[in-house]
């Protein structure tokens, strides 16, 4: 089954591999359905609807938002809106995604919805990473899920991977897959594995000479 979702949305435009694809298969199929799913950055829709296609096929009734501005770090329009509008239209998930075109940050000031699924793909710089964790990680219900994007590729989320391992009481880091963390929110931390993780990037990052970007 796996196979069949991906190959459905392997040729939309986006940075969202195979193995990554399954960790979310993965991942969404453990739902429960209790709380929503938030996607921050969705640039032409890839992984939105692939995340969207699975939860369906399991009958998870939740509502599903997306979060994008579109915009470049200048705050010029990106020129992918259209993109993902067709994309949407094309699957027949136009209805069903709640999309709230604001900066994410804007939107997590206000945003009140439990999560179950949460996954973190906006702007890569250190501080907006970190912000939209903080204002959504909050809202994640126990047992609920966080995958942060381009770690080992970006500084921003790299560093922030460290900072959950290091300091975090109640996030858990369950795997690391290419460029993909798996958070999961629980009630006992298991410290020793978290470092593991943290040291599993480092070591990712130092053995293939990777240059964070920043």
């Amino acid at each position: 089954m796996f196979e069949k979702y991906y190959n459905e949305v392997k040729n939309i435009e986006g940075w969202f591999c195979i193995n990554e694809a399954r960790l979310f298969y993965e991942t969404i199929n453990k739902l429960t359905g209790c709380a929503s799913m938030v996607e921050i950055g969705s640039w032409c829709g890839k992984s939105l609807i692939f995340t969207h296609l699975i939860s369906t096929a399991n009958k998870n009734n939740c509502k599903k938002y997306s979060i994008d501005p579109f915009l470049t770090s200048k705050d010029e329009p990106n020129g992918k809106y259209e993109t993902f509008i067709e994309n949407l239209e094309k699957y027949k998930l136009f209805n069903d995604i709640i999309h709230i075109k604001e900066k994410s940050n804007t939107v997590g000031e206000t945003f009140s919805e439990k999560i179950e699924f949460l996954f973190i793909d906006g702007f890569h710089v250190y501080e907006y990473v970190k912000r939209d964790f903080e204002l959504f990680s909050k809202n994640v219900v126990e047992n609920g899920y966080i995958l942060v994007h381009d770690v080992s590729s970006w500084y921003g989320p790299t560093q922030l991977i460290y900072d959950v391992s290091e300091n975090s009481k109640d996030m858990q880091i369950l795997d690391f897959k290419d460029r993909t963390v798996l958070i999961k929110k629980v009630s006992k931390l298991d410290k020793e594995k978290n470092m593991y993780f943290e040291n599993l990037i480092k070591n990712k990052i130092k053995e293939n000479n990777l240059i964070l970007k920043r």
